[in-house]
């Protein structure tokens, strides 16, 4: 899991990646993705949970004193970042009690909200917690594109409201998409709308499969075509020239400072990785971040632990996930066939850039048509 910092002046993002750095070396505990409910009155059809209705019972789910608990026990180990999502974390009736507790333990709070719920006195409540960001996910630039994904009504006009009413209090807001075939073209439109509500904008290229296996949200993922597209206008190749990894670089952060928390209390080394550490229920949570093999197994995975990926001639180009290797191709330790799709792409553009020679070597596990092993068509 990667828990972005906060956006900083350059001699102090240089004082700040010096702190992680510091904290993987000594595997502290830094930065937790905490999962609050899976409840949501959204129903995206691309999400990668299995959720509940908003209503539903969810007697499994941490109370509201077992999560005091736990925020004592994340201050204790020294934890900087703390994002709550969901599912949809307003749904959660003492989302606040738990939001202002985790508050008056200084941590730099993050939340996550499809925004439908927030109103002016909700936005008045988020603004007391002087949140680092809110970040709102928005699937295209108009209702019909948008509420194409949510299956709610009114779900574009509200998660507006929530950008504007919380941009209005002075809470810096995250328009954030995930880009797919059908709204990937509208990147510019993405990026204007964001401008123009004040908000940063971030947005993602990978669609994943469901925690349970599910491959239905695949069907969203981009063609090559779109893939194309979107590099052509995106890729600075000096970047990714300098992007050298020797093998024992690690293709990811996972365990190293960080770690995700479902809402039943399992710990697990992100949101993407279901392999679990423990439960808070069972032990403490200092317990299971120090004493957990799980750290040490898979924070030693470094590319030369990799033996296919370790040998790819790609792997400067690749930003490959553990996680999506073991949901969607069955080993952790295997290539993410996703991620080997987006390198050949990058690798493409990189050379139509002259970054790269036209005869770039193409590894041969790879020596198929780009679209390889792409499960489900795209939604025209």
């Amino acid at each position: 899991m990667t828990v972005e910092g906060p956006a900083l002046e350059p001699e102090s993002a240089n004082l700040y990646a010096q702190i992680v750095t510091r904290t993987q070396k000594q595997h502290r505990l830094f930065s937790v993705h905490w999962e609050l409910t899976y409840r949501c009155n959204e129903r995206c059809t691309h999400c990668y949970l299995d959720v509940l209705a908003p209503s539903a019972e969810a007697p499994g789910e941490l109370n509201t004193q077992e999560c005091f608990r736990v925020v004592d026990e994340l201050a204790a180990l020294g934890v900087l970042n703390l994002t709550f999502s969901g599912g949809e974390i307003l749904v959660r009736r003492d989302f606040f009690e738990i939001a202002e507790y985790a508050h008056s333990k200084r941590f730099l709070l993050r939340l996550f909200t499809n925004g439908t719920l927030v109103r002016p006195a909700v936005a008045d409540r988020i603004a007391a917690l002087h949140p680092y960001a809110v970040e709102i996910s928005l699937y295209g630039v108009d209702a019909e594109t948008h509420e194409d994904v949510t299956r709610l009504p009114r779900s574009f006009e509200l998660s507006l409201r929530a950008l504007r009413l919380l941009h209005e209090r002075g809470v810096h807001t995250v328009l954030k998409t995930p880009l797919m075939h059908h709204n990937v073209r509208q990147y510019d439109a993405l990026q204007a709308l964001a401008e123009e509500l004040g908000a940063q904008f971030r947005h993602s290229v990978t669609i994943t499969p469901q925690d349970t296996g599910g491959l239905d949200p695949l069907r969203h993922r981009m063609t090559d075509d779109d893939l194309f597209w979107l590099f052509r206008k995106t890729i600075e190749p000096g970047y990714w020239e300098k992007r050298a990894l020797s093998p024992d670089a690690r293709t990811c952060g996972i365990t190293l400072n960080a770690c995700d928390l479902d809402p039943y209390g399992n710990v697990f080394p992100c949101v993407q990785t279901r392999i679990a550490a423990g439960n808070v229920r069972v032990q403490s949570l200092p317990g299971i971040w120090k004493e957990s093999l799980l750290w040490t197994e898979l924070g030693n995975l470094t590319l030369s632990e990799l033996p296919v990926c370790g040998q790819c001639e790609l792997r400067s180009f690749c930003v490959r996930c553990h996680g999506l290797a073991q949901v969607e191709d069955g080993d952790l330790r295997g290539p993410a066939s996703v991620n080997c799709r987006e390198a050949l792409v990058r690798r493409q553009v990189l050379i139509e850039k002259s970054a790269l020679p036209a005869d770039y070597s193409i590894p041969a596990h790879l020596q198929t048509p780009i679209g390889w092993r792409v499960p489900v068509q795209a939604v025209a």
